[in-house]
Parts: structure tokens; sequence; C-alpha cells
């Protein structure tokens, strides 16, 4: 049968699926290859070992994750309202097949051998900064990496008990406990019924 060429991002995507899916360790270089539509040989010729893939995936990860979440950061919209948005567009990235994060189960997968942790490290301070920038254009500057390191580490508790039980309303909870005291600060109290 004869193999199909695919671009590289497609490539990379359907390495991403893969690994997001079974783990990194679960995934074979036969596997991954399938998975693209090459063969084994054509997968390494690429990347040169599975190691160099999973930080060409992770490298993939980031730049659309920065498409999708953080470019609604520079969006024509209310503080409040693109933080709301950005939270949920990275929640329903977590809710795909409940996978959670793929960043943070790439990490706790690999995270003691250190194989990965600079390229999941430089994830984190984008994500860090990308959440002061937005939360700058209301809070002292020197409240900003605390806030969005809070936000962060948050953030991955809730994913983590969302893989844990399933349950939608960790995600959830975690964007009203990050949105609404921020639009109580802009707006003020909202009023009772």
């Amino acid at each position: 049968m004869p193999v199909q060429k695919i671009t590289k991002t497609d490539l990379l995507h359907r390495c991403w699926e893969y690994i997001h899916r079974h783990g990194y360790h679960a995934s074979s270089i036969s596997a991954l290859a399938q998975a693209a539509g090459l063969g084994k040989a054509g997968l390494l010729h690429h990347f040169g070992s599975k190691e160099a893939l999973m930080v060409a995936v992770i490298e993939f990860a980031q730049v659309e994750f920065r498409r999708y979440v953080f470019a609604v950061v520079d969006e024509d919209l209310p503080l409040d309202q693109r933080l709301e948005k950005l939270l949920r567009r990275q929640n329903r990235l977590t809710k795909i097949d409940q996978r959670g994060c793929f960043f943070t189960n790439v990490i706790m997968e690999t995270g003691q051998s250190g194989l990965f942790n600079a390229a999941i490290t430089s994830f984190y301070d984008e994500w860090q900064q990308q959440l002061a920038r937005l939360l700058a254009e209301h809070y002292p500057a020197a409240e900003t990496t605390q806030r969005a390191y809070q936000l962060l580490i948050e953030y991955e508790g809730a994913v983590t008990m969302y893989k844990l039980t399933g349950d939608e309303t960790h995600l959830e909870s975690f964007v009203h406990r990050s949105v609404n005291p921020l639009k109580t600060e802009l707006y003020g109290p909202s009023p009772t019924h």
C-alpha cells in the first residue's frame, strides 16, 4: 500500500492525538508512524528518534494552544470576557475524550526522567506570561505574576479532579472562581434578585 504524503503539521497533529490518547511511553514509533500514515523509517527520517518527535509534538501543541487559547488575550473584548473565554477554550481542550491537559499529562508521565521538562516549562512560562499580561490591564504589575501563577495551579488542580471523577463541575467552578471576583472589582457586586 503506498504511503500518502502529509504535511508536517498534519503529521504532528496525528502524533499529538495518539500520544494524548495513549501516553508517551505507550506510543511506539510503529504506532505513531501508522497514526501519521507513514512507515516507521519515514517517521524516523523526519525526526531521528522518538524523543525528538515528542519535542516537536510538544512544540506543535504549544503553537496550537497559542493560536486557539492565548490569542484571546489580544481580542477586542472587555477584560473579564477575555479571561472567561480563554479559560473556557482551555477547558474545551481538556474535555476532549476527558484526556485532561496534554502538557500536564506529559510531565506526570515523564517528569522524573527530565526528558521533556524544558519544553513543558516553556509552555507553563508562556501560560503565566500571557495571563499576567491580561491581568495587568486591571491589577498592579507587582500582583500579576502571582495571580497568573495562582490561576495556573488552580486550573491544574481542577483538571486533575476532572480527570479523576469525570465531573465537569470542577472545571466550571474554576472558571467562576477566576472570573467572578474580577467582574465584581470591575463592575461592582451583581444585584441580587
